[in-house]
């Protein structure tokens, strides 16, 4: 939610952060700031599942041909005023061919492809300039991207760009290195050739994320931040208590709610007195999430939605 690891929380988080989407004005900073600043390099993951979040590189079930995500965001300061962000994705034979995000503002495009002659591409107009076109962005110089895949089709390496909260170009390099003895993934990041970041992430018998440990090592001196975090199943099956602790603070826990098939369709935040921010998931018959609302005392702040074509 983001992959706002977001926090806000929208699950689909857009960026590198973990779970962060763009932050509005008001009380509503409170949250992703008790969440996220402890750690702000964490982000939504390459490598493994979350509960609640989507991959860095989303996938779909199914074999949907085109999704069209729009975020809308309202700011409690400016009544009325609503801020809209676009991505669609795009699909081939099922494999994820291209992404392409437009945002609100300054009107930027940005263009993602990554098959074939693989590349990243990003045009901004300036103020009271034309709007942007897709083919102002593909006439660009790009920008390499690559992954690879092992047997499994689980990715192993990652080199390119990707975005963070502020849809700005952040190149990213990622190591994935799976133990199924262990039931461990460790996943290795290094974002803009500065920031160095490790997670280890423990899965249980049924391939549940049980812990991941975080250490993120800054440009300069000073201490590695680290992030601990513990997500423990209901054994009914109906939910998922998430505890996390940032270089050893611990922070208000996560409570989600699950449906039969174990997808989150409510999260709530613990233990913040006042501060009551929620989320409501919605998904498709292929299992797919196609709306998210956020509210803030019971006052919505963001909804996302997902047209797909299967």
């Amino acid at each position: 939610f983001s992959s706002r690891r977001r926090h806000t929380r929208y699950i689909g988080d857009w960026s590198s952060d973990v779970c962060s989407s763009d932050l509005l004005p008001g009380m509503r900073r409170l949250l992703p700031l008790v969440l996220l600043t402890t750690l702000t390099t964490a982000h939504a993951a390459y490598c493994y599942d979350v509960p609640g979040e989507d991959r860095t590189l989303p996938r779909f079930q199914g074999t949907p041909r085109q999704v069209i995500e729009e975020r809308r965001e309202t700011d409690p300061t400016r009544p009325g005023e609503t801020a809209l962000t676009i991505r669609t994705f795009t699909f081939q034979g099922g494999q994820l061919t291209q992404i392409q995000t437009q945002a609100p503002g300054d009107r930027t495009r940005t263009l993602l492809t990554l098959t074939g002659r693989a590349g990243y591409q990003r045009v901004q107009a300036l103020s009271g300039a034309q709007g942007v076109t897709l083919a102002d962005v593909q006439q660009r110089p790009r920008q390499p991207v690559s992954l690879n895949v092992d047997a499994q089709g689980r990715l192993t390496t990652y080199d390119g760009v990707w975005e963070d909260q502020h849809l700005r170009a952040v190149r990213e390099q990622v190591s994935c290195t799976y133990s199924t003895a262990k039931r461990q993934v460790v996943e290795r990041v290094t974002r803009a050739g500065a920031v160095s970041q490790v997670t280890t992430a423990q899965l249980d018998e049924r391939g549940r994320l049980t812990r991941r440990e975080i250490a993120a090592t800054l440009p300069g001196p000073g201490p590695r931040n680290t992030r601990q975090t513990t997500y423990t199943y209901a054994p009914d099956g109906s939910g998922i208590r998430i505890q996390d602790e940032a270089n050893g603070h611990k922070l208000p826990a996560m409570l989600m709610t699950t449906d039969a098939a174990g997808r989150v369709t409510h999260i709530e935040m613990a233990d913040l007195g006042d501060m009551q921010e929620q989320w409501r998931i919605e998904y498709d018959p292929q299992g797919n999430w196609v709306r998210q609302t956020g509210t803030m005392q019971g006052q919505p702040f963001m909804t996302v939605t997902r047209r797909i074509t299967y």
